[in-house]
């Protein structure tokens, strides 16, 4: 049977970029000019409570960058790749993300909140805490990621892929989940509303299903240990 699955579009990058190593100063200074940074390699930066909000970046990667407790509210990302990135902490509120990658990137209690997020990929990700409340998700891929404890309520959302996600105790609250295979993820503790209607149209395993039928009041007698 042919997959119904959006084709996940990969950032669009130059053959050569300029590379900025070791100073988190251009951005304070693209941000000062009010101009767009594009067709660049951010490199070993490190940055703890600074302000780069309304930024906007086209074409750039950040490798091995450290932002922390810092502010990219209201930023673009489009065309962008991060890789063995640190934002823990950070404000990404209310930000614009299209072909977008995060890779083995570290963002415990990250807020996303209020973000767009379109072809974006997070791959062997810490985004435990973090916030994606009232986000429009969509063709969204998380793999081997983990966001235990994360808050994704109120979520508007359309061809999210989890694959071997761990989702221990999220929150969906109001965030329907229609047409997400869960099989191969974890989602012990789900944050649901009072009627689990945000499980309708959900994909799990007998294992998860058997799990979530408890919520409904359901015991599943063939199933043991569970």
């Amino acid at each position: 049977m042919a997959s119904n699955k959006k084709k996940m579009i990969p950032p669009v990058l130059p053959e050569e970029f300029r590379r900025v190593e070791n100073t988190d100063q251009i951005l304070k200074e693209f941000q000062y000019r009010e101009e767009r940074v594009a067709e660049t390699v951010l490199q070993e930066i490190t940055a703890e409570e600074e302000d780069y909000s309304h930024l906007v970046f086209s074409a750039v990667k950040f490798v091995n960058c450290r932002f922390w407790n810092c502010s990219f509210e209201r930023c673009e990302f489009t065309d962008v790749i991060f890789k063995s990135c640190d934002f823990s902490g950070c404000n990404l509120s209310n930000t614009y993300f299209n072909r977008a990658e995060y890779l083995s990137c570290k963002g415990v209690g990250t807020k996303f909140a209020g973000s767009v997020c379109k072809n974006m990929v997070f791959r062997e990700c810490n985004l435990n805490y973090a916030n994606f409340d009232g986000c429009k998700l969509e063709n969204l891929l998380v793999d081997k990621t983990e966001l235990n404890s994360s808050n994704l309520t109120q979520c508007k959302c359309k061809d999210i892929q989890w694959r071997q996600a761990a989702l221990t105790n999220a929150s969906f609250f109001k965030t329907p989940m229609r047409g997400m295979d869960f099989s191969d993820s974890e989602i012990k503790g789900l944050v649901l509303s009072d009627d689990n209607q945000e499980l309708k149209g959900a994909v799990v395993d007998l294992y998860q299903a058997a799990q979530l039928s408890k919520r409904l009041g359901i015991i599943i007698k063939d199933i043991e240990g569970i």
